[in-house]
């Protein structure tokens, strides 16, 4: 398996981290000096270069996409080509693309994630990745998971940076401060996804104790953190 990434800027650099696993990559960035020397990774500057490739995939910045996508389709001569810019809709692509699929993912990806597609069937292009995959119902799907998936690592980020701050000023040191919030934010995903949020909140917390005082403090932070959310997955319509 031949696996083409055009435009390997940050996320384009992590997909080929994952894919070079299992592929060989050929990584198309113009800057061919920035890409860090991989293992299975062929860096070239130019489009033209990824044609041996089996299936495309695309990490470019939407308008630079829109821009290359005649000669992409070009290169490409049928084969799939998978989308990761954000806010290029399918029926956009199949102007110019005879085989085109959209999918989402973050960063993470680099080591191991998980990758929204639409429609279904384009997680079987991406076989090669190191992920799990959520099947997307709908392109409207697809694209909130550009928000929900692709940039809430870094909304996210904030809140564990906020936790590591607060366990500092309480005299935790810096390492232990990092290692328990990686414990709790990953706690918390397994304690709701099993339980719920209501249960959850029922097991671990005593009448008058910490955690009910922690809760009451905690409320109004809520919704700024879904306003983030949302904002940003609105913003994919405007690009």
């Amino acid at each position: 398996m031949r696996v083409a990434i055009i435009g390997a800027g940050n996320l384009g650099t992590a997909i080929a981290m994952n894919a070079s696993k299992n592929a060989e990559v050929i990584a198309v960035r113009r800057r061919k000096d920035l890409f860090p020397e991989t293992k299975s990774v062929e860096v070239v500057s130019e489009i033209e270069e990824a044609e041996k490739a089996n299936v495309f995939i695309i990490t470019l910045k939407p308008q630079v996409f829109r821009k290359n996508m005649e000669l992409i389709s070009k290169v490409a001569r049928g084969k799939p080509v998978v989308s990761f810019s954000a806010g290029v809709r399918l029926e956009e692509m199949l102007r110019h693309i005879e085989n085109p699929f959209r999918a989402m993912t973050n960063l993470g990806i680099e080591e191991r994630g998980t990758v929204a597609c639409y429609p279904p069937e384009t997680s079987e292009h991406l076989s090669f990745l190191d992920a799990d995959f959520i099947y997307c119902e709908s392109e409207r799907e697809l694209d909130a998971m550009t928000s929900f998936l692709g940039s809430s690592p870094a909304i996210i980020s904030k809140l564990f940076h906020a936790f590591i701050i607060s366990a500092l000023h309480q005299g935790i040191s810096y390492n232990n401060a990092i290692k328990a919030g990686i414990s709790a934010f990953h706690s918390a995903a397994y304690l709701y996804s099993k339980y719920g949020l209501d249960e959850t909140i029922r097991r671990i917390t005593t009448p008058g104790g910490t955690t009910a005082e922690g809760l009451r403090l905690v409320a109004g932070i809520e919704k700024g953190f879904m306003d983030s959310l949302i904002g940003a997955s609105r913003r994919v319509d405007e690009l």
